[in-house]
């Protein structure tokens, strides 16, 4: 029996100082040890590697994967995943050099980017409202787009493009503003709005939720089906911006532009940058540290002449590895 004098316990840790420094995300641990570690290496094997006009280059070059994989952090933060994003990327291409030959460059990009975007509110649509798998709606849209891009092209590139609307496409692509590119500028405006969405609203705390426990977030009162929608309005809106930028990039219209690797090492940007591939956890900013590591890894490879078959095989396994990682933490 507690005597009158005596006083209840402290819970556990009551006597712990606060830590004077903020914690660190263990999900960037090991992508950003991977990073430095490469710089290092990259840098003693290639002279070539760790100077302005290489990293500058490298910057530029992964922009539009940067905008891609930003906009498939929101299907993967809800537990999908969008696999047309390759297709938005061709069908935004052909349709906004189409639109230029004969009207220029305005509404060339309003009709080329609002197709992309249209393409993902239909994947919301059919995701959020008709309860289709997020994986068998993309899977089927990536055929169907791929298929309206090669309809719209006629099967060829789009050359020729008019001018001066060919300089103001270029400029998207690999224009300047003094001495930022352009195709940096537009990433780094978009990925700061998608950190904001996510971190700083409502329907970036719903997508959260629903990521994490969907029937929670149901019984809570979040409209699923609205959010899914706007997951994936976002994902398409974002792959046609890519693909606007792409575009630009070559100044023609390829209904095969998007059919590379684009889309997978989006999806892999993403996952080794440690958003969980369960849903509910992870980040634009983890996104932003997976994108830099394919980046400069590939670029390195490049400077060591090594072939893009073994590449491939690098690339796949690190992508493997991340995804263990996380369902090894998430267990834990």
């Amino acid at each position: 029996m507690m005597s009158a004098t005596s006083t209840p316990s402290k819970p556990a840790g009551a006597d712990r100082k606060p830590s004077r420094f903020p914690a660190i995300d263990a999900a960037i641990v090991g992508p950003g040890l991977a990073l430095i570690v490469m710089f290092v290496v990259y840098s003693i094997a290639s002279p070539y590697f760790l100077t302005t006009q290489n990293i500058t280059n490298v910057l530029v070059q992964s922009a539009p994967l940067l905008v891609l994989a930003t906009g498939q952090t929101f299907a993967l933060l809800m537990g999908g995943l969008d696999l047309s994003q390759g297709s938005v990327i061709s069908l935004v291409s052909v349709v906004t050099a189409s639109v230029m030959m004969s009207f220029g460059i305005v509404p060339g990009a309003l009709l080329g980017i609002g197709a992309g975007a249209l393409v993902g509110v239909v994947n919301g649509l059919l995701v959020g409202r008709a309860r289709i798998q997020p994986f068998i709606v993309t899977l089927g849209m990536l055929y169907i787009v791929a298929g309206l891009a090669l309809v719209v092209s006629g099967g060829s590139t789009i050359f020729g493009l008019p001018r001066p609307d060919v300089d103001i496409f270029f400029w998207f692509g690999g224009g300047f503003i003094g001495p930022v590119p352009v195709p940096l500028l537009i990433a780094a405006l978009l990925l700061g709005l998608a950190f904001y969405v996510l971190a700083g609203t409502p329907v970036g705390r719903h997508i959260y939720a629903i990521g994490g426990n969907e029937q929670v977030a149901v019984m809570s009162g979040i409209d699923v089906g609205r959010v899914k929608i706007f997951i994936f309005a976002i994902s398409g809106a974002y792959a046609a911006v890519a693909g606007f930028m792409l575009s630009g990039r070559v100044i023609s219209g390829q209904p095969l532009l998007g059919s590379g690797e684009l889309l997978l090492q989006s999806i892999g940007a993403v996952i080794i940058g440690g958003t969980s591939i369960f849903g509910g956890r992870g980040g634009v900013l983890r996104t932003l540290l997976g994108v830099l590591v394919i980046a400069f890894m590939v670029n390195g490879l490049n400077l060591l002449t090594i072939s893009t078959f073994t590449q491939q095989v690098i690339v796949g396994a690190i992508i493997i590895l991340s995804a263990w990682i996380n369902s090894f933490r998430r267990r834990s």
